[in-house]
């Protein structure tokens, strides 16, 4: 037992005090806008079927993604996720591509029961992220050629403590309360290499966030004969003000040998305080499952972004949409007793997703879809398990001008549950 609560205050250290493995670094343009690149749920489980996540519910699984899920882990154990995350990305145009990737440390997940009708979890994730460089270029009359450059790097990150409560067979509710923090870092820079009568200009915007952020949810589960269930689930989230700190810095600056000097700060104001409106979100999703042997779910959500007001960029953005289909199949209980294939120990996974993203450029919403796999394998003669999800598909077009983004993202996760307050009687 001791030993589980130094591993307990470990975890607890991880969650409070490691937050760099959330700042991902990623390469998209379109990061630009808005807050960045919403991360969505990134557990290889759920990634694997195509992000099915609201009607989830199992007992040793943490869906985040619904609270009321909680409630579901067993009496006498406790849950401990962690991921690697990569991901390829290839940018075109109709007449340019460029390739870019990046592995990190995923997120840090916990799950425990409190009581027999309260279960419990904390996590630390990433939210959003920002990451892009382009550059442009124009002729003007009587400057010359000018060059733009824009830069940007940070994200947003959430701590959760959720909690979930099982007033009545097959019912639970739950919610997070989340505290969302981190940097937007935006950059611009403007060159006139063919003219000694303009300076280059440079102009940084940063954008501290900081405060909570409440979500919620509720599920019902409908139990047939055959070992045959129905899972239904709703989520919910208020639109909320979130606080921001701005500080913006304008300067001229003079190239000398390859050197840039600032010549003047044209602006500098620091801690100016605004706002970021997260709109409201709401979704509903379904799992079909015939004991561990099987299921088939799906999902679908909406947010109102069109409603986002920010005080440090106005941007075209529309409601988004998210549907989701996937399922699992496994041939047999993993962890039963007696020789079988490690193969038909195996869960298999497959998914489909599609969303129009919150984007408008040039008057069309940017859409996204890939096609999602994976599988679980457990670990002998334990409750744990490695599973790895692999999404392959594409967001945005080389129409009108803009970038079509082709990706194959993987999440490799480790799923440790143990069991509490039951001594071993042998080894």
């Amino acid at each position: 037992m001791l030993n589980r609560f130094r591993l307990l205050i470990t975890i607890f250290l991880l969650l409070t005090a490691s937050n760099s493995f959330s700042q991902t670094r990623i390469s998209s343009p379109y990061s630009r806008y808005g807050i960045g690149d919403i991360m969505g749920n990134r557990q290889a489980i759920s990634m694997a079927m195509g992000g099915i996540t609201i009607a989830g519910r199992n007992s040793s699984i943490i869906n985040y993604s619904n609270p009321a899920s909680y409630s579901a882990f067993d009496s006498t154990s406790f849950v401990f996720e962690t991921s690697i995350i990569s991901d390829f990305s290839t940018l075109k145009t109709s007449q340019l591509s460029q390739h870019s990737n990046y592995t990190t440390m995923g997120y840090l997940l916990f799950g425990f029961p409190v009581t027999r009708w309260w279960g419990a979890s904390i996590g630390l994730l990433p939210y959003s992220n920002v990451g892009y460089k382009i550059s442009d270029q124009e002729a003007l009359p009587n400057i010359g050629k000018t060059n733009y450059l824009y830069e940007g790097y940070g994200g947003i990150n959430r701590f959760y403590l959720g909690n979930s409560f099982n007033p009545f067979k097959n019912f639970s509710f739950g919610f997070n309360s989340s505290y969302l923090f981190g940097g937007l870092n935006k950059l611009r820079t403007i060159t006139f290499p063919d003219s000694v009568n303009f300076f280059s200009t440079k102009a940084w915007n940063s954008s501290r966030v900081g405060d909570l952020y409440f979500d919620y949810g509720a599920q019902y589960k409908f139990v047939f004969k055959k070992n045959m269930s129905l899972t239904l689930g709703v989520v919910f989230a208020n639109s909320t003000n979130i606080n921001v700190h701005n500080d913006t810095l304008d300067e001229t600056l003079i190239t000398s040998n390859g050197f840039e000097y600032v010549k003047d700060t044209v602006l500098y104001v620091k801690g100016t305080k605004g706002s970021i409106l997260l709109p409201q979100n709401i979704g509903f999703g379904l799992v079909f499952k015939k004991g561990e042997k099987w299921l088939f779910g799906t999902d679908y959500s909406t947010q109102k972004w069109s409603a986002l007001n920010s005080s440090t960029q106005q941007d075209s953005l529309k409601n988004s949409m998210r549907f989701a289909v996937g399922g699992q199949f496994l041939p047999k209980d993993p962890f039963a007793i007696g020789k079988t294939s490690y193969l038909n120990r195996i869960s298999y996974r497959l998914g489909y997703r599609y969303s129009k993203t919150y984007l408008e450029l040039k008057g069309s919403q940017l859409t996204e879809q890939a096609i999602c796999l994976g599988f679980g394998f457990p670990l002998k003669r334990t409750r744990s398990s490695i599973n790895l999800g692999v999404e392959l598909g594409k967001r945005g077009t080389i129409e009108n001008s803009l970038i079509e983004e082709r990706f194959i993202n993987m999440t490799l996760s480790f799923g440790i549950k143990e069991w509490w307050f039951i001594k071993k009687k042998y080894d």
